[in-house]
């Protein structure tokens, strides 16, 4: 397998480079925009010279090869095969294009100007154009492993927040840095949910249920090691309710970390409003969660594109063991025209 990463001032460019380089049978891995334009790496079957230097080698293996595949047709043709056969890859037009995002229940509005965007950056409808699309209008902005700074993850109840600071806490010792959760919820079974993430990953748990206390754990965890990785876990909250979201952001200015959203992948139009409201308490990246349950991903991405908050991780399953994967434009349109189960037509039920 041969991985590249190409650097261009536009990713029609870089993607240009690519297909250049690489094939067009080449797999994305990841894009984000550097100080010297758009990064994209990208990876394709290593293709070795063939070794000239012993031609009757050479002759030989060929002719092997030769008889090896004879014996196989003739094996096929006597049994044929009875499984499933591959489908060939779907050719997209811009109609299967909108089909696809509508079923995703995205706005008409922002489906018209994705498209539109599309058409302009590429001449063929599909994952690519789309994922071009995407980078243009939205933000990608994974959290490094190391997390030089600490973060406190926010969002609504029951998004995934102590689960989330587990698994960056993994990213972080996995990357060689210490590690340390510090809780500041104080609702009822809080203190032993985080405990037992804790206790699985071996990392110490340190309460901030005050910001007072908040402030001195921090101040002390700083002056015994400057160099740990600090996430905080925030209780959820209710982005409706104004003295929630007030003590949260009492919380954060005592912390002085950096709030990331965590929401849930499914929620169509609330995920908008609560997009806009924890970006108004500071927040400018968020981890996408429960993405193995969720259909229809419009409401997520009209919320990244009306609040400009950049997509940071995204998780597709609960356990601590299966660790966030950084988002990206290309991934994220594979997942809307791809990965989506098909829609249920009216009348087509039993």
């Amino acid at each position: 397998m041969r991985v590249r990463t190409f650097t261009a001032a536009t990713m029609p460019d870089a993607m240009a480079m690519v297909r250049a380089e690489m094939g067009e049978d080449a797999v994305i891995l990841s894009s984000h925009r550097g100080k010297r334009g758009v990064e994209v790496k990208a990876a394709a079957e290593k293709r070795p010279a063939l070794d000239l230097e012993d031609v009757d080698a050479a002759y030989s293996r060929l002719a092997a090869l030769e008889a090896e595949f004879e014996r196989r047709l003739i094996a096929a043709v006597a049994e044929p095969r009875t499984g499933p056969s591959q489908t060939a890859p779907e050719l997209w037009t811009d109609e299967t294009v909108v089909a696809r995002l509508m079923f995703h229940e995205m706005p008409r509005p922002l489906i018209e100007r994705l498209c539109a965007t599309a058409a302009k950056l590429s001449e063929t409808p599909g994952p690519t154009a789309l994922a071009q699309a995407f980078d243009a209008h939205l933000a990608f902005r994974p959290l490094s492993a190391e997390l030089e700074k600490p973060v406190a993850l926010v969002g609504p109840p029951g998004a995934g927040k102590t689960a989330c600071a587990a698994k960056l806490a993994v990213r972080a010792v996995l990357a060689g840095r210490s590690a340390v959760l510090v809780s500041t919820d104080t609702s009822a079974g809080a203190a032993s949910q985080i405990d037992a993430f804790a206790e699985l990953i071996r990392l110490p748990v340190v309460a901030g249920v005050t910001p007072d206390a908040l402030a001195d754990a921090l101040a002390k965890l700083k002056s015994d090691d400057a160099n740990r990785a600090v996430i905080i876990d925030t209780p959820g909250v209710n982005p409706f309710d104004r003295a929630e979201s007030a003590q949260l952001r009492i919380t954060l200015e005592a912390s002085g970390a950096e709030p990331v959203l965590v929401t849930p992948a499914h929620g169509g139009g609330d995920l908008e409003d609560h997009a806009l409201m924890f970006k108004a308490l500071g927040a400018e990246r968020m981890i996408v969660t429960r993405l193995d349950i969720a259909r229809r991903l419009g409401g997520l991405v009209a919320a990244a594109s009306a609040s400009g908050l950049a997509f940071a991780q995204g998780s597709a399953s609960p356990y601590i063991a299966e660790t966030l994967e950084p988002m990206n434009p290309f991934a994220l349109a594979r997942h809307l025209l791809t990965g989506a189960a098909e829609p249920v037509l009216p009348g087509a039920r039993g």
